[in-house]
């Protein structure tokens, strides 16, 4: 399952990237050679940057490429060190569930009716990548959990 996942985020953020780099080029086109810059592409360009940062972070969290303090970690015996990672573990999901997946439902439910000024979307598009992200976030903490259990449950038989 976690292969899927992976696979369908990981085409999301790279075809995302390449459509963002295809329309930023076609801005400065319009704007330095036309002479009249495009006003759609710099908003899809801002929303679409929201939506590659949401998406992008929960994949990067879910291969465990994003930023850690690990110092102190690694100076914790190996059986300790995956206490701690339980406890950090706690607090994403605690993250995950009060601002990515209850604030965003929130957010999301104050921007109905909402349009955007130039691409004239619902905004609650906009804010449908927190919930997004949410559901990713969690999916790969219940991973991470799961892969700490088995990991302890292997070092307790080894002791």
């Amino acid at each position: 399952m976690r292969k899927i996942v992976d696979g369908i985020t990981a085409f999301l953020t790279c075809s995302l990237m390449v459509v963002m780099v295809l329309v930023a080029c076609w801005q400065v086109f319009t704007r330095f050679v036309l002479g009249s810059p495009s006003t759609v592409s710099e908003e899809f360009l801002r929303y679409a940057l929201i939506w590659l940062t949401m998406i992008g972070s929960a994949y990067a969290y879910g291969k465990k490429k994003h930023l850690a303090v690990i110092f102190v970690a690694r100076k914790i015996p190996e059986k300790h060190q995956i206490f701690v990672n339980l406890i950090v573990e706690t607090f994403v999901l605690l993250f995950i569930f009060v601002i990515l997946i209850f604030g965003g439902t929130k957010a999301y439910q104050n921007a109905v009716g909402q349009v955007s000024s130039a691409l004239g979307i619902p905004m609650e598009y906009l804010y449908l990548s927190l919930i997004v992200s949410g559901v990713l976030f969690l999916f790969y903490s219940v991973l991470n959990l799961a892969e700490y259990f088995k990991k302890h449950k292997k070092l307790s038989q080894i002791n």
